[in-house]
């Protein structure tokens, strides 16, 4: 999904067997609970339809927990194709679509122990509330999206060093009249 669906939060309209519904992103205040009804689904090695059916049968419940969270899907019209083990592949397949970056598999990266685990959700909080966001709005927002502005504001926060460290080697390789006429420059 684009950065606008993201963003707005958009929903995926789409037909489970004969009943019109709605895919939505999950929302950063319902990520625990998503996260343990999608475990199963995580796991697998790829997503496809075939990978999918194969998990239908032994993971309903968490396959409802997923639609209850996600879809407009009635429970009654669930329960009534319940053998219909295609189109349950069929929709759980796009709510991994819709939910693409919750389902996306992430490169192992070298980075130690520790610094793994002093990592925490109240420091994304922290990073995006000094940034400029609010702690509620951060709640409601789509995983992906949440997701986006992590990276945006690190992007930022990498051209703001990078601009220190300009400006750094500047000041140590100008002489007291350049380095005025530098600031002034940047202060306009």
């Amino acid at each position: 999904m684009n950065d606008f669906f993201l963003l707005n939060n958009e929903s995926l309209p789409y037909v489970f067997i004969d009943q019109n519904i709605e895919i939505k992103q999950i929302q950063v205040k319902n990520l625990n609970r998503f996260g343990q009804f999608a475990e199963p689904i995580k796991k697998l090695e790829s997503y496809s339809i075939e990978t999918i059916t194969a998990l239908v049968e032994t993971e309903i419940f968490n396959i409802m927990g997923l639609c209850s969270l996600v879809t407009s899907l009635d429970p009654e019209n669930f329960a009534k194709h319940i053998a219909d083990q295609d189109a349950i592949a069929e929709l759980v397949l796009k709510i991994i679509q819709v939910n693409e970056t919750f389902f996306k598999k992430e490169k192992q990266q070298s980075r130690s122990r520790s610094e793994v685990n002093e990592s925490t959700w109240f420091d994304s909080f922290q990073y995006l509330i000094s940034c400029g966001h609010r702690q509620d709005d951060i709640l409601n927002m789509p995983y992906g999206a949440f997701q986006k502005y992590i990276e945006a504001a690190q992007k930022n926060e990498r051209q703001n060093i990078k601009n220190t460290a300009i400006a750094v080697r500047i000041a140590m390789q100008s002489s007291k009249q350049e380095w005025d006429k530098s600031i002034k420059q940047l202060e306009k």
